[in-house]
């Protein structure tokens, strides 16, 4: 999401205290964020967009990478598809707090089929505004229509639900988008540092809480989705959750599979693997990312062969290579279990 601080929430209402250099350095770390979200990162819920540090043009994440976009002011967590916020994500308090402000009522719609217009000063879609004390605040974005279940003067506890994750406002796609402020200031809650200095690659711990910080080590292409299809699979069926039944019928007319994932930029090489129950590879396909992309999705596969596929335990793999490094994903399927 751009810029969702211009979109206050009624914020323009809350009374922002100024704090001077010397004071932001003396509490830089005086509040401490627990997960703002109940999931497991890259298990069922991903960092896919962070805080940009390039005060012009450019993009540069807080570990000098390029997994955030012009402009972006907080952290974005996904969820799967459409499907994991149907079954209810719950967003959470990152730290205890009085709610100042709420909005809800806005629809779940991609801002593509809504129109930028429609969303207009309501960016943040529905969400909910934190008051720690001291200056800090964090503020919640893009929840569910009718999930909001606190009200502006209530006093939560860290870790206490606010809503769950929804598709309001100004995004694409079912994700939190989390900002932490700092009387004017709006910080990176990976750096405790503003946001547009310009800086990267400092090893600070950040404002999260040891427990939280375990699980959001850095991830540069965040692969949130692998599976096998009967037939190559359309974005909007994998954005409701359709193609990832861990069954399908010996006798499917070819067998597909398909892996997304975020953050990806011109030279990627993605390698799609399916292997038998013998450990034979049935589709193995090198493609090469032609361009820079914030989301992508590819699929390579085998039509049916006339003596059938081999029943039992398949493998499905994705690996992304960028340079030296390799980001992947693993799963199994059963052929011919049904």
């Amino acid at each position: 999401m751009r810029r969702s601080g211009k979109d206050p929430i009624n914020v323009a209402s809350v009374v922002w205290s100024f704090v001077s250099a010397l004071a932001f350095a003396r509490a830089a770390f005086a509040l401490e964020l627990e997960l703002p979200m109940r999931c497991t990162p890259g298990l069922d819920c991903w960092v896919v967009h962070h805080v940009d540090h390039d005060p012009g043009p450019g993009v540069r994440d807080f570990a000098c990478g390029t997994l955030a976009y012009d402009g972006h002011d907080g952290v974005d967590f996904a969820v799967a598809d459409l499907a994991a916020m149907a079954r209810g994500v719950e967003v959470r308090a990152a730290a205890a707090g009085v709610v100042r402000a709420v909005r809800d009522g806005e629809p779940d719609e991609r801002v593509e089929e809504r129109g930028r217009a429609a969303v207009a000063g309501r960016e943040c879609g529905n969400g909910v505004l934190l008051d720690h004390g001291d200056g800090w605040q964090t503020q919640y974005c893009h929840l569910r229509r009718g999930s909001v279940v606190v009200a502006a003067g209530d006093r939560v506890a860290a870790g206490a639900p606010l809503g769950l994750v929804g598709l309001s406002g100004l995004t694409s796609f079912p994700h939190l988008h989390f900002e932490v402020r700092q009387g004017r200031r709006t910080i990176d809650p990976f750096t405790a540092r503003p946001v547009g200095d310009g800086g990267c690659g400092a090893d600070e711990s950040g404002l999260w809480r040891p427990e939280a910080a375990a699980g959001l080590g850095y991830v540069a292409v965040p692969l949130s989705g692998l599976g096998v299809a009967e037939r190559e699979p359309e974005r909007s069926e994998l954005d409701r959750g359709l193609h990832q039944s861990p069954a399908l019928p010996a006798g499917s007319p070819a067998l597909v599979v398909w892996a997304r994932g975020f953050g990806l930029r011109k030279g990627d090489r993605w390698r799609l693997r399916l292997f038998d129950p013998d450990g034979r590879p049935v589709v193995d396909r090198v493609l090469e990312q032609d361009r820079d992309q914030a989301f992508a999705i590819r699929w390579a596969g085998r039509r049916r062969p006339a003596e059938g596929w081999p029943i039992g335990t398949w493998r499905a793999t994705v690996e992304v290579r960028r340079g030296s490094e390799t980001f992947g994903l693993e799963r199994s399927i059963e052929i011919g279990a049904r």
